[in-house]
């Protein structure tokens, strides 16, 4: 759907009655109503104490779609860019935070059109840097962005947000279990006394957290897709859990796939991490 039907207009307080009805979606799912929430009660707050920058689009009195945009970094560790921006600590973004489309607007392809302005806009605008696009997709919009070849998924910051959901679900279990018992097998060691006892202490608890992982693996199905394994460690006796052969490049397109299923994200209880080279999509827009 083109653009050009619509108005667009920075929202300001004469904005508000275009937006009374704005609904983005059923109220069976939360993310909606924060969408649906934000935009009649914060953006304009938000917009005046420049936390962020709301637009919308729309006609005939009523609005189509908003989005709100503020400045991000994302860190250099996390991005594939130029060897020689390598050296950099972090590289300027602009940070997608909220997009919503009303329902009565849904696949008419005025999503894609909204993204084209953005990215357009902000990569003509010569007074702020900012070479790519981030987005903290919730679990019903992922696959929409990762129908877009040009959205990655930051595949370190994804890793790290599923270890914390891991280490959470872990712990919940875990604490049930010391409730009600639950035995479980593992050798014990041999060694001095306190020694023994330290090392058979840490044995059970990660036998303990493997059989957990085990279970979860038959509901999060990509880490055994993956072949993926549970690590935990002990630094200064605090126990940290990695999860090993998951974000290598092999596993990277199953990922991505496996990510596009809502139902599966929405099992992590996580928002995926994503961004775009506005450059690139720029150049494959307009080729110049």
């Amino acid at each position: 759907m083109p653009l050009k039907r619509f108005t667009k207009s920075v929202l300001t307080a004469d904005c508000l009655p275009l937006i009374g009805d704005f609904d983005c979606g059923s109220s069976q799912h939360s993310d909606f109503d924060k969408l649906n929430a934000f935009l009649k009660e914060r953006a304009l707050e938000y917009n005046q104490d420049h936390f962020s920058r709301t637009n919308i689009y729309h006609e005939d009195g009523k609005c189509a779609a908003y989005y709100s945009l503020s400045m991000n970094a994302i860190n250099g560790k996390k991005i594939d860019v130029d060897d020689q921006y390598r050296s950099l600590k972090s590289y300027p973004a602009l940070f997608l935070t909220r997009f919503a489309v009303d329902k009565k607007y849904q696949r008419s392809g005025i999503g894609r059109g909204v993204i084209n302005d953005i990215i357009m806009n902000a990569y003509r605008d010569g007074e702020v840097a900012a070479r790519f696009l981030y987005v903290d997709a919730s679990p019903m919009s992922v696959s929409w962005y990762l129908g877009n070849p040009l959205f990655t998924v930051l595949y370190s910051e994804l890793t790290e947000r599923i270890e914390q959901c891991i280490e959470s679900h872990i712990i919940e279990k875990l604490n049930k279990r010391l409730v009600e018992g639950h035995p479980i097998e593992f050798v014990l060691s041999v060694e001095g006394e306190l020694e023994s006892l330290k090392k058979n202490s840490e044995k059970i608890l990660i036998a303990h957290v493997k059989d957990i992982f085990n279970d979860l693996c038959e509901t999060i199905t990509i880490f055994t897709d993956c072949n993926s394994k549970i690590k935990l460690t002990f630094e200064n006796n605090k126990p940290k859990i990695t999860l090993d052969n998951f974000n290598t490049r092999q596993n990277h397109e199953g990922i991505r796939d496996w990510l596009k299923q809502a139902d599966n994200v929405l099992n992590l209880d996580i928002t995926v991490p994503l961004y775009l080279d506005m450059k690139k999509y720029y150049m494959a827009l307009y080729g110049c």
